[in-house]
């Protein structure tokens, strides 16, 4: 018995170092660093390069229609997809699906009239190549295409916080 709660006690403490040393390569590891290049097919069926976009500010949000946090995030996201005056300004919007059917995201899309494009990470490439630990994860990619800011989850001053990111990006030449 003594031996097996010695056992237990020494897995709980790997797997507590385990998760430190997790935790300390997740998306906010990557602010100040080059954006992985990515390229993915739209719901659309349009390819989309991340790398193509230089010159750009790119809000990269990843999102599945299971995730709750996802849910209260996707209006946001919308409201910074239609806004005309941040496009012109050279902001472009990805609501990237993370592992689902296209026609679960189709679904769900045309169910909450949502009009963002939707480049479909199946095989969660993204989610990897970004150290996606949970979602929604938002990243805000530069026109020099380093990562500026990261948002991991959605809560009641997100969408502020979120939206002074994309600002201060924007207004960087």
């Amino acid at each position: 018995m003594r031996t097996m709660l010695s056992v237990l006690v020494a897995a709980m403490i790997l797997g507590l170092t385990g998760s430190a040393r997790a935790a300390d390569q997740d998306t906010e590891t990557l602010k100040g660093k080059a954006a992985p290049d990515v390229t993915l097919k739209t719901l659309d069926g349009k390819d989309v390069k991340l790398s193509g976009q230089k010159g750009n500010v790119v809000l990269l949000d990843l999102w599945a229609t299971w995730c709750p946090p996802c849910r209260k995030s996707l209006p946001h996201v919308q409201e910074l997809s239609a806004d005309k005056a941040l496009a012109q300004k050279g902001l472009v919007v990805w609501a990237v699906n993370s592992q689902e059917p296209a026609a679960t995201a189709e679904k769900f899309l045309k169910e909450n009239k949502y009009t963002f494009t939707v480049p479909m990470d199946a095989e969660g490439k993204v989610g990897k190549a970004y150290l996606v630990t949970g979602i929604p994860t938002t990243v805000i990619v530069g026109r020099d295409g380093t990562i500026k800011d990261v948002f991991i989850g959605f809560g009641p001053n997100s969408g502020k916080a979120i939206d002074a990111a994309v600002a201060k990006a924007l207004a960087e030449k």
